[in-house]
């Protein structure tokens, strides 16, 4: 471990940054409300806000912090995963290797908030901040709830580990549970071969990948539908034929697809299936993709692109990732995604940060807060 770089270690943004890694913010559990400490840390960082909470309930909720009467909204999102395996120093602590600045949520995503508690302290621009609890809990139902409430904001910046350029596209996320019926009886019967709910749902298992192999739809640098089965169960012992089998799976629509389009594809694929066997497809978790389904897809990528052009940003790939600036899409605000780090460091035992990327974004936020 290199000394800390004390040029840096006592900036303003590495100072918010320390704070903010030290709160325990891991999702789950999601223990959180409005008193939290990193709550309490983030309405004293912003002197001269107004501040209002929507809370969607069991620990989801956002706070909005105003000054002015900003049309651009920030959005940040202050939870983490839980700690992965093999960390080498405390997740909660901050530290300095070299050129990177190392802790739990510092890339994903507390540096961006402490690159934004630092740049409003230094400029009076009119700003909208909205902190949110619950974007690691899967469901997004504290932005859910604020875009019911709050139709303010025409356009948002929503904070994720871009390598600091704008992304205006991404992959949605689509989960589904499928399930499959055989009928019982004893292993040792030859029907069991045909009968069994655990085959029928290994031939759709086949049948799905190959058919998942063959789309090479491409938008931008994105090419295919990534496919994930996460779970298979059924069945009781070994002896006996399973009559029923549940699998869950996870698709990777491309910006512009439709999911439930998908799903009903991955339906039909009933060769060697009765049309009993595969009883149902229920759709799971929705994210839609960047740009939302429901808005013009060219005009929503030129006008994606044209905002960050405006905003002197560098815009950079498609990603694959979902995130939630999706869901503002979705509500006919022009969307981009925007922050400091890596995605490849997001999630893993000693997540970092790089400084540099660190600089780049505090001083794009000056630049926006300053126009």
């Amino acid at each position: 471990m290199t000394p800390y770089n004390q040029s840096y270690t006592t900036s303003s943004v590495f100072l918010h940054l320390a704070k903010l890694v030290s709160f325990d913010t891991q999702n789950p559990p999601r223990k959180i409300d409005s008193s939290s400490d990193i709550f309490v840390y983030l309405q004293s960082s912003l002197p001269g806000f107004s501040f209002e909470f929507i809370d969607a309930g069991d620990g989801c909720l956002s706070l909005l912090a105003i000054r002015g009467n900003p049309e651009l909204l920030f959005n940040f999102h202050i939870d983490t995963v839980p700690t992965a395996n093999n960390w080498h120093s405390d997740p909660f602590e901050l530290i300095q290797q070299g050129e990177k600045l190392v802790g739990l949520g510092a890339c994903d995503i507390k540096g961006a908030a402490a690159c934004m508690l630092s740049a409003v302290n230094q400029v009076n621009g009119d700003v909208a901040l909205l902190f949110s609890s619950d974007e690691e809990h899967g469901s997004s139902q504290a932005i859910k709830k604020f875009l019911e409430v709050n139709q303010s904001f025409s356009k948002v910046i929503v904070a994720e580990p871009t390598l600091s350029k704008a992304v205006v596209a991404h992959r949605g996320i689509q989960t589904a549970t499928a399930d499959f019926l055989g009928v019982a009886g004893h292993a040792s019967e030859a029907r069991a071969l045909k009968d069994n709910a655990i085959h029928k749902a290994g031939s759709w298992i086949q049948q799905a990948t190959d058919w998942v192999s063959q789309q090479q739809q491409t938008v931008e640098n994105l090419k295919g539908l990534p496919f994930n089965i996460g779970t298979i169960n059924g069945g009781i012992k070994a002896n006996m034929i399973a009559d029923s089998c549940e699998l869950k799976f996870g698709i990777r629509p491309l910006p512009g697809q439709c999911s439930q389009a998908v799903i009903d594809a991955l339906a039909s694929l009933n060769n060697n299936l009765d049309s009993s066997d595969l009883t149902n497809i229920e759709a799971g978790f929705f994210g839609p993709c960047l740009p939302a389904a429901n808005q013009n897809f060219e005009d929503a990528m030129n006008a994606g692109k044209s905002f960050a052009s405006s905003l002197g940003i560098e815009t950079g790939q498609a990603v694959n990732f979902w995130t939630e600036a999706s869901l503002f899409s979705q509500a006919g605000m022009t969307a981009i995604v925007y922050g400091p780090g890596d995605i490849a460091q997001a999630h893993t035992a000693d997540e970092w940060v790089a400084i540099s990327q660190l600089q780049t974004v505090e001083n794009s936020y000056l630049k926006i807060l300053s126009a």
